[in-house]
């Protein structure tokens, strides 16, 4: 991963072009890649909102491409050099989709393969969470400045298939978490910059926001 692109819209913008939530933003952001309509993923991205104005941010592998409606002053890109994801310690700042996985049984009781994911919630496990993803994922969650973890926000995703003329409806819970951290494992960690952490990755969750401390 080596470009950081952002896209900062007011309200009005976003309203004509009914960018209003995830799925639409997920929508939008493949078509900044085109001519890649089977490819995987390779890019991670994040939506925050305020009272004025959107800001759309993606991390990808290769240049994203300014669509015919964003003006140029909405547009703004940056090539990361490499030095960049090499530093020891950051500042970071990440909206994730923390869950746990619970098992399940057929009506046999037999265990099936796949099991359940429930959203996180309670602030302890939250920091259980965030800790041992670091350690999974080769950081180390520094003690200052003190960790931040703000209360879980349930974001509702609609999704249209034309083909089946049916509207689904789900949801992901975001939790933001803010504070420093200590690269253990430098593989593991670039790993984790390019590939975001937790689930839901594709709607906006995951994409770590970083800043080299000296």
């Amino acid at each position: 991963m080596k470009y950081v692109t952002q896209i900062v819209v007011d309200k009005a913008i976003v309203a004509n072009r009914q960018l209003f939530g995830f799925y639409e933003w997920h929508q939008e952001a493949w078509r900044l890649f085109p001519g890649r309509p089977r490819d995987k993923r390779d890019f991670l991205t994040r939506l925050d909102v305020d009272e004025h104005e959107f800001r759309f941010t993606v991390l990808s592998a290769v240049k994203a491409q300014k669509p015919d409606w964003c003006a140029r002053e909405w547009w703004n890109e940056k090539e990361m050099p490499q030095s960049f994801f090499e530093q020891k310690r950051y500042l970071f700042k990440v909206m994730a989709n923390p869950t746990k996985t619970l098992s399940r049984r057929d009506p046999a009781g037999k265990k099936k393969k796949h099991g359940s994911h429930y959203a996180i919630t309670r602030l302890d496990e939250l920091k259980t969470w965030i800790i041992n993803k670091g350690k999974q994922y080769g950081f180390f969650i520094l003690e200052e400045p003190k960790l931040e973890i703000s209360p879980p926000v349930f974001h509702r995703l609609y999704k249209e298939d034309k083909k089946l003329q049916k509207e689904y409806e789900g949801g992901i819970v975001g939790v933001e978490f803010k504070g420093a951290l200590e690269v253990t494992n430098k593989e593991s960690f670039l790993k984790t910059v390019r590939e975001g952490i937790g689930r839901a990755r594709g709607f906006g969750f995951g994409l770590f926001v970083l800043k080299p401390v000296e």
